[in-house]
């Protein structure tokens, strides 16, 4: 907020202004020089970090006067403290000391042992030597195959025990999954963790110290609040009007910059992007957006753009204008022309490059990262050093393939890009991680070069753009596994996550993800006990981080403003259809393949049965038993069932 700039607005003096404005605006110490006054409206102020803002404006009040109101404004905001009870201490939360931690296993399991953390890669070491020995440590906490020092280093570190038999089989040493073993020592490690939970908060002294650490890193946001009914839209057309969440929206884009839209099918996001793009363009904002969107909407899009904003100059990287021989003629005209916004395809977008010295440095700097924490790391540490070796050269390996890459192409530092703007932004969900929990259900580590990708493009825009660098859209924001919820974190609220220690998969799954074991129907009708990442815990918590950048609308808040088709029978119907003789021998086959694809040694190539086929089979046979594969039923009468007749 620029107080000369009002004032000259108002035709009066700068500290008349100020006075008018009172309490809408506050001077933020924090970033406040002897040269530089920096005034924030109240909204913006008094939200976000406030038990931070509130330190800080406690420590500049003492020297400055000024600062005074600051204090009792943010003091009016702050959260209220979380009790014990609605606080999850799960073992290997980045929030928890590590004196906590031995006393745990000094006091519940009766070994006094030395315990680290990194925070930096999120692993934690213990001595596990120090169990050796005592019977409780095989018992009541372990197993004999592993013992409860081990089982205490799985918990912190969120691994899965797996325990296996060496056999030997012609003369050749294999390892084989003990499953007996396995589920007792996952039962056992159950068992550490609900008694850290219960144990931790019986001390009131440890009860207040860990609820008032968990209140000042986590509990201290206040979501800032937007109504964006004010803007007027030069240049929009009159035909279309915009419902008051999409100018909500409009606003926050406007204000605070990087946005996930978080709207539901239907709530009109094409129109509420292109708007927040040309807003930003005619106050300066930004000078060059792109728009990416999936391959069949970009007709749409760009229809829909043109419809709002028709002055609007657009460049469409259509198959016509992008095809392979006219790339270069494209991103051509995307440089050294103005444009309003170009917008792109999602295959296509990723023809567009880096300079590729930016993605050099961007992991030369990581390694670099690793190399210092090996320096300060204990050379008997060994655990947490391989851990930092590993992931070092994981990223020399990837430096190594951009080396020999080579790209004659325009980049989008030369084209001139300052924002990007994603739509359905969950095709890009796919972001790799390190962790240690690989073999868990409902986590998939294993990134896409398209999520990175995107990735890398926004940490370049981010330099030169830091607050508004990407927006994205869409309307499942998760789709398949919890763990997208920490790649979306990644790619909108970086530093954010870095502050709070959960840069990490592993921590961020330690402070808000638990797991949980349940039978499972297989394709084969057998019931099989399988773990998965698959709950939240500290939900309000991560609820607050995800909408500092997050603005959401569901599909119940939609039918405030639209009238959406009724189901004929008012909900949804669950129709259960008897299974068939036929269809209970196919489940035979379809058991007997996975046995086959379970018993198989090494990795399957390429033509082998995987248990993606058949899990694919057996729903295809669920729906139509003539879609199953092979058939099993090719006889006349073996019509579709249930789905064809209430359809």
């Amino acid at each position: 907020m620029d107080p000369d700039h009002i004032a000259d607005l108002i035709g009066r003096s700068r500290a008349e202004a100020l006075a008018d404005l009172g309490d809408a605006v506050f001077l933020n110490p924090a970033i406040t020089t002897d040269q530089f006054e920096a005034w924030e409206t109240a909204d913006a102020y008094l939200s976000g970090a406030v038990r931070a803002k509130l330190a800080i404006a406690e420590a500049a009040a003492t020297l400055d006067p000024r600062y005074r109101r600051n204090v009792e404004a943010l003091r009016a905001v702050q959260p209220e403290d979380l009790k014990p009870s609605d606080i999850t201490a799960r073992m290997g939360a980045p929030w928890i000391p590590v004196d906590v931690i031995e006393s745990f296993a000094a006091e519940v399991i009766g070994v006094t042992t030395q315990i680290r953390h990194t925070v930096e890669i999120a692993a934690w070491t213990i001595d596990v030597h120090a169990f050796d020995g005592l019977a409780a440590a095989t018992s009541e906490w372990g197993t004999a195959r592993r013992h409860a020092g081990y089982l205490l280093d799985d918990a912190l570190n969120a691994s899965i025990p797996q325990i296996y038999d060496i056999v030997i089989e012609d003369g050749q040493e294999r390892r084989e999954l003990n499953t007996a073993e396995t589920e007792a020592a996952k039962e056992k490690l159950a068992r550490i963790k609900s008694a850290f939970e219960q144990w931790v908060w019986t001390d009131p002294d440890r009860t207040e110290r860990l609820a008032r650490l968990y209140n000042d890193r986590y509990n201290n946001l206040v979501p800032r609040h937007f109504d964006g009914n004010h803007l007027r839209l030069p240049g929009a057309s009159s035909a279309i009007q915009f419902r008051p969440h999409q100018k909500r929206v409009i606003w926050r884009i406007i204000s605070a910059g990087t946005t996930y839209i978080a709207h539901a099918v239907g709530a009109g996001k094409t129109f509420s992007m292109a708007a927040a793009i040309m807003e930003q363009r005619r106050l300066g904002l930004v000078t060059k957006a792109m728009m990416v969107v999936p391959g069949h909407c970009l007709a749409q899009a760009s229809r829909e753009f043109l419809l709002l904003y028709p002055n609007a100059r657009i460049l469409v990287a259509d198959e016509q204008n992008f095809a392979k021989d006219k790339r270069q003629r494209f991103l051509a005209r995307a440089a050294t022309d103005t444009w309003d916004c170009i917008i792109i395809t999602h295959s296509a977008f990723k023809f567009i490059p880096v300079p590729g010295d930016f993605e050099r440095s961007l992991i030369d700097t990581q390694i670099a990262s690793y190399a210092e924490l090996l320096e300060r790391v204990d050379s008997d540490n060994r655990i947490t050093r391989k851990r930092i070796e590993r992931l070092k050269e994981g990223l020399e390996e990837k430096l190594k393939a951009l080396r020999n890459h080579k790209d004659d192409m325009l980049t989008i530092a030369e084209i001139g890009i300052d924002q990007l703007v994603v739509d359905e932004a969950q095709e890009f969900r796919k972001l790799s991680f390190p962790t240690n929990m690989t073999s868990l259900k409902g986590i998939d580590p294993e990134g896409s070069q398209r999520a990175w990708d995107l990735y890398v493009k926004a940490r370049f825009i981010a330099q030169r753009q830091p607050t508004r660098p990407l927006l994205m859209a869409s309307g499942t924001p998760l789709t398949n596994t919890l763990g997208e919820m920490f790649t979306l974190q990644r790619f909108m609220q970086p530093e954010m996550l870095e502050e709070r220690g959960l840069h990490e998969f592993d921590a961020w799954a330690s402070a808000f993800g638990d797991t949980r074991t349940e039978l499972e129907l297989q394709p084969s009708g057998r019931y099989k006990p399988v773990t998965r990442f698959s709950q939240f815990v500290n939900v309000p918590e991560l609820v607050a981080m995800f909408r500092t950048i997050a603005d959401v609308v569901s599909k119940d808040q939609l039918r405030d403003y639209l009238t959406l088709p009724a189901i004929q029978t008012g909900k949804r119907q669950i129709v259960t259809a008897a299974a068939t003789p036929g269809f209970r021998n196919y489940q035979k086959l379809l058991d007997s393949r996975i046995r086959a694809i379970e018993q198989r040694k090494g990795r399957p190539k390429k033509g082998d049965d995987i248990l993606l086929s058949v899990i694919t089979d057996g729903r295809h046979a669920a729906i139509d038993r003539n879609r199953s594969h092979p058939p099993f039923c090719v006889t006349a009468g073996c019509e579709p069932g249930y789905v064809g007749e209430n359809r």
